[in-house]
């Protein structure tokens, strides 16, 4: 028997969106939807529109660059695969200083910090910043293994919002009406678990 795991609901952090205010700020989303992060910065009518780079915060390595506008156009060399044809600008604001992004068929790993940055054709960098949170991958384990029974729980930690967490078997059918625990963090997310007890598999002799 196959298990899948249904989650809704992933938080997207995007750091300041204006070169006078710059702060923190939290965007929430669903799982395969599209959502659309706020960057906008005071650029004169009569300046050429910047380059405008959209990168996601990675602890312990440097951001992976999601989006780069660069002379008019988008340019693909060093765009993260991952982000491939899911992220664009809203062209038609450029001009007056909207370098929004949306990002479309939202994946959980989509989740995180992400930053805008704006290099003006003298070289002028206006970078947003701000700490970023975290979010982990739910993982999905056997807890326990009980004469012809095993239980598996589903574990999904510090995410914001929480996530509606089922678990389903590999036609869709729901393996549990229970419902996910949820307990608030002390960082201010939300920790959700899921157990259900299945039958275990018993081979048979020829």
């Amino acid at each position: 028997m196959y298990l899948h795991l249904f989650l809704v609901g992933l938080s997207l952090l995007f750091s300041g969106v204006s070169s006078t205010d710059a702060q923190s700020n939290q965007v929430d989303a669903f799982a395969d939807g599209d959502v659309i992060l706020p960057c906008t910065f005071n650029i004169p009518a009569n300046e050429d529109i910047p380059t405008v780079e959209w990168s996601k915060v990675v602890e312990g390595s440097k951001p992976v660059i999601v989006f780069l506008y660069r002379d008019g156009c988008e340019t693909f060399g060093m765009k993260d695969p991952d982000f491939e044809y899911r992220t664009n600008l809203i062209l038609k604001r450029l001009q007056n200083g909207n370098y929004s992004l949306r990002i479309s068929k939202l994946k959980l790993s989509d989740s995180g910090t992400y930053q805008c940055l704006v290099i003006q054709k003298n070289g002028t960098k206006e970078q947003t910043s701000g700490a970023g949170d975290s979010w982990s991958e739910p993982k999905l384990s056997v807890v326990s293994t009980d004469g012809g029974e095993v239980t598996v729980e589903c574990k999904a930690l510090c995410w914001r919002p929480a996530p509606l967490m089922t678990i389903l078997d590999n036609e869709g059918n729901r393996l549990t009406e229970e419902p996910a625990k949820q307990e608030e963090d002390p960082r201010g997310c939300y920790n959700t678990k899921q157990n259900v007890t299945l039958l275990k598999a018993v081979s048979r002799g020829s």
